[in-house]
């Protein structure tokens, strides 16, 4: 009994320790000024991000050709996110003079997604942790 204990008990915690995913999505781009344009990428963390916890991001855009045509490395804190239904949610920017002509031949590849939650680090891109909701908006016909 104490063994079948023991065992439930080192389950349950191998458990806890796997790694928090995460789900981006690329929700618009737009015009912000002086000839930028940005991307933004909507942030899901599926936990709560405490105060002192972070999730280090770091997205970059290429066309077909694999030319890099934006970047973006990110920090995300407590305080750039909500906490809601225990998930938090937040956003991401990439931004450049070309990514106004993105379209669906480009990509953006995940160069680094590492949570430090509770002292402790994951790398979610080892862990597979990180996933992509290819949204794509409806076409809109005025007529």
């Amino acid at each position: 009994m104490k063994k079948l204990l023991l065992i439930l008990a080192t389950h349950l915690f191998s458990l806890s320790a796997h790694a928090t995913p995460i789900t981006l999505q690329h929700s618009k781009t737009s015009y912000v000024n002086s000839g930028i344009c940005s991307a933004v990428v909507d942030v899901t963390i599926h936990d709560f991000l405490g105060t002192y916890d972070k999730l280090y991001l770091d997205l970059v855009a290429k066309d077909k050709s694999g030319r890099v045509q934006g970047t973006s490395e990110n920090v995300i804190t407590y305080g750039d996110i909500q906490n809601l239904q225990g998930k938090a949610f937040g956003n991401v920017f990439i931004e450049s003079e070309t990514m106004c002509g993105a379209g669906r031949t480009w990509t953006v590849q995940v160069k680094r997604a590492v949570l430090v939650a509770d002292g402790k680090r994951e790398d979610l891109l080892k862990a597979k942790k990180v996933h992509i909701d290819d949204f794509q908006p409806m076409k809109f016909k005025v007529q």
